[in-house]
């Protein structure tokens, strides 16, 4: 239960930082190679699209203390991905056709983005994404995004941050 719920609230981000990457070619002056990204963020609200219906009340209850144990509270992800020319210019990092973006700034050292996407299941996810890059070695970033299905809202805000670590990507995709 829990692993689907720390799911959901990286499928909204990532779903956010998607909708950038597809919106635009960044203009941000940062160096292709490999990457080491964290990403914290918060959980609140309800968490939208989970039928409880079908659950004996035991289990509604469990579902219902596991999601109340994650609420605001910081969950941390660090991953390593490889940035190649090809991928930033091209936007092709993942792509959404069903979310619309408005650029807000594009420049050599900021990126913000307003997001607006509507899943198949009817879920609509609305926020603002602002990325920085201090230096091309750093990145950093705020994610804050609204997702409602059914009546049901769940927010998450978080933050990313980036660093380089080299232009070799080894064996890392």
């Amino acid at each position: 239960m829990t692993g689907s719920i720390r799911s959901l609230g990286t499928t909204v981000m990532l779903a956010g930082l998607t909708a950038v990457l597809a919106a635009q070619a960044p203009k941000m002056n940062v160096k292709m190679g490999l990457w080491e990204m964290t990403s914290t963020m918060t959980m609140s609200g309800d968490m939208p699209g989970m039928d409880m219906s079908k659950m004996t009340p035991e289990q509604q209850e469990r579902a219902k203390a596991a999601m109340a144990s994650m609420a605001n509270k910081p969950m941390t992800n660090t991953s390593k991905s490889c940035l190649t020319k090809e991928k930033f210019e091209n936007g092709q990092m993942m792509s959404r056709d069903n979310c619309k973006q408005t650029l807000v700034t594009n420049s050599a050292s900021a990126y913000d983005v307003k997001v607006a996407c509507t899943e198949a299941n009817n879920t609509v996810t609305n926020g603002t994404m602002h990325f920085e890059a201090p230096t091309p070695e750093t990145v950093s970033g705020k994610v804050n995004m609204q997702a409602t299905t059914q009546g049901r809202t769940m927010t998450v805000a978080g933050t990313i941050t980036g660093k380089w670590l080299g232009a070799d990507c080894g064996n890392i995709k």
